[in-house]
């Protein structure tokens, strides 16, 4: 039942989510026939504004998934629909995990997508020789498996943070719809808070172990390979367990009861 819970909420929350996919994917064909030809002033201005119609069609795009797996929540669980939803031969655990997961695919769907049409814009020769640059300063700084090490550990953090995003405006939803009145305000409230609380901590926590820990800076005057190691680590334990800890306190509270509009 999970499965079929799965498909359908994914199924509505990028119901919309196409049609900016379908919106950058031509933007991208356009900036990519605009970047291949020979600038002139007037291909310069075209451009720009491609460009800009590029990163507000892929801000657009994450902010549209976000709003829309919120807004499943609100309405499938706590307003007209959860009628129905409540009165399926499911449990809440069942509908509350076919969300997360429905949410977190979508998101990282939508941040693959972008990074398609990134590097079909921008991957080309000069650009893969610059990247092997960077790659190859990296290496002859550090070693080979760090910066593989390295580059895995960096996507890790983003797709945590976004689910960290996600998962705070959850709770803030849980947390928010337990009240009898100001529903959508007070979740607002709580997922701000959520997220503003434990990001706090973090610095906090980053700063900490920053300040006791010893580890030397190397000769060209990169962080060493020990320490970048550490923080590395540090900040994926932190959204991990972040995560993990949001993810059991709204499910606790969803199972506490549900106050339908």
């Amino acid at each position: 039942m999970l499965s079929k819970l799965f498909k359908y909420d994914f199924k509505w929350i990028t119901k919309i989510t196409y049609a900016y996919f379908v919106v950058l994917a031509l933007v991208s064909i356009a900036l990519k026939i605009v970047e291949s030809v020979e600038q002139s002033f007037l291909l310069v201005i075209v451009d720009k504004a491609l460009v800009s119609m590029f990163i507000g069609c892929s801000v657009s795009i994450m902010i549209t998934c976000g709003m829309r797996i919120w807004a499943r929540i609100i309405r499938n669980v706590y307003g007209d629909e959860s009628y129905l939803t409540h009165t399926l031969p499911v449990t809440k655990n069942q509908i509350f995990n076919a969300k997360v997961l429905a949410g977190i695919a979508s998101l990282l769907m939508s941040a693959l997508f972008i990074v398609i049409c990134l590097a079909f814009v921008y991957l080309n020769k000069s650009t893969i020789e610059h990247i092997k640059v960077m790659y190859d300063s990296l290496v002859a700084v550090y070693n080979s498996s760090f910066a593989v090490l390295f580059i895995v550990g960096m996507v890790l953090l983003i797709a945590l943070e976004i689910i960290y995003i996600m998962m705070a405006g959850i709770l803030g939803l849980v947390i928010g719809h337990r009240s009898n009145n100001y529903k959508i305000l007070k979740s607002v409230v709580a997922g701000i808070a959520s997220y503003s609380l434990l990001s706090v901590l973090s610095f906090v926590i980053v700063y900490i172990i920053s300040s006791v820990t010893k580890y030397d800076i190397i000769g060209n005057g990169f962080p060493s390979m020990n320490y970048i190691a550490v923080m590395g680590a540090t900040m994926l334990i932190i959204y991990t367990v972040y995560n993990i800890a949001y993810y059991l306190i709204a499910k606790k509270l969803l199972n506490k009861g549900v106050n339908v509009d």
